[in-house]
């Protein structure tokens, strides 16, 4: 799951070590959003003989200990693909706050859990099996029961009507798992950022969020997926910010966080001829430009003598004077 260390830990495990094996996680959630979560290892005997190699190599111990450590007990034998299994299982109740902590979003309409972290690593270890077929590896599924009758999903939904799985070929392409009870909510296409303006210029840090009684399938920031729908934009630098929502609509908001003080030539000092001015910002750009309180443009040349103030101001508020003086 998202937040879980350990489902990645053993994701990568099975990726990686445990080519051929099964790895599922199941979550049975309430009706009062609280839940019960259960992970299953399994492995062949043949897969343990080599596992413990690579183990006891490494001065590790062997796979039974190792899973007795992380807190997995020995729950018998399954079979998978027609192939007896040694089954490693850990059962964990988690409480309504925690459980919401696993989704984007989870109440008694939708839920939506971020999937891009799995399905990246997934594509990572996957691709680095060079000349192992698809079929010959491991399975991973996914296993959800929601507290609703479920309208629409993205995953494959099983007879009862509440839950939801998601295979391993499935999880290789998810950016975000949904399940939603009505198409009130499905067809909702309402979407509000909050926090920013499109087109605008700031020159503080600012958080940016979407909301909707619809789903948000996709929230994306400069095309790298987010696993909320909230995003702080810190660093200088143009954010475009992207939500897709199940009814099929897009909501975008584009804004430019720009620090940085307009830049001139001129210095703070005394010049014996004229001067030129020049002055620019590369982020936001110049908003206004003024000299003794009045507008110029880039390129002003001053001849007069006399004392100057020089105050350049960017779109996103930055402001940059210098007083220099003509003999």
């Amino acid at each position: 799951m998202r937040r879980r260390k350990l489902m990645w830990l053993m994701m990568i495990v099975a990726g990686v070590l445990l080519s051929g094996c099964g790895l599922e996680e199941s979550m049975e959630i309430n009706g009062d959003l609280s839940s019960k979560v259960t992970n299953q290892i399994c492995t062949t005997d043949e897969e343990e003989k080599e596992i413990n190699k690579e183990l006891s190599q490494e001065g590790m111990g062997n796979l039974q200990e190792m899973m007795k450590e992380i807190g997995y007990t020995r729950a018998g034998k399954k079979k998978l693909n027609g192939v007896e299994h040694n089954v490693y299982q850990i059962t964990e109740r988690m409480s309504v706050k925690d459980t919401k902590e696993e989704f984007v979003v989870l109440n008694k309409n939708q839920a939506v859990m971020d999937m891009s972290v799995l399905s990246e690593t997934l594509n990572e270890n996957m691709g680095e099996m060079e000349g192992v077929r698809f079929d010959e590896i491991g399975s991973l599924t996914v296993r959800i029961k929601y507290p609703f009758s479920i309208y629409k999903t993205n995953g494959k939904l099983q007879k009862d009507g509440c839950t939801v799985e998601y295979p391993l070929n499935m999880l290789r392409k998810l950016e975000r798992a949904y399940a939603v009870s009505s198409a009130k909510y499905a067809n909702n296409k309402k979407c509000t950022f909050y926090g920013v303006k499109n087109k605008s210029y700031y020159r503080t840090s600012k958080n940016v969020k979407a909301e909707s009684e619809g789903v948000i399938t996709s929230f994306k920031v400069n095309k790298v997926s987010q696993g909320d729908n909230s995003y702080k934009a810190e660093k200088e630098g143009v954010y475009v910010v992207k939500a897709k929502l199940l009814a099929g609509n897009t909501k975008t908001v584009k804004f430019t966080i720009d620090k940085t003080k307009p830049v001139t030539n001129m210095k703070a000092k005394k010049y014996s001829q004229k001067v030129t001015v020049n002055f620019r910002d590369k982020l936001s750009g110049v908003k206004k430009a003024t000299l003794n309180g009045k507008k110029i443009s880039n390129g002003k040349v001053v001849t007069k003598k006399g004392n100057y103030l020089l105050k350049i101001t960017d779109r996103a508020g930055n402001v940059r004077t210098v007083k220099f003086s003509i003999k």
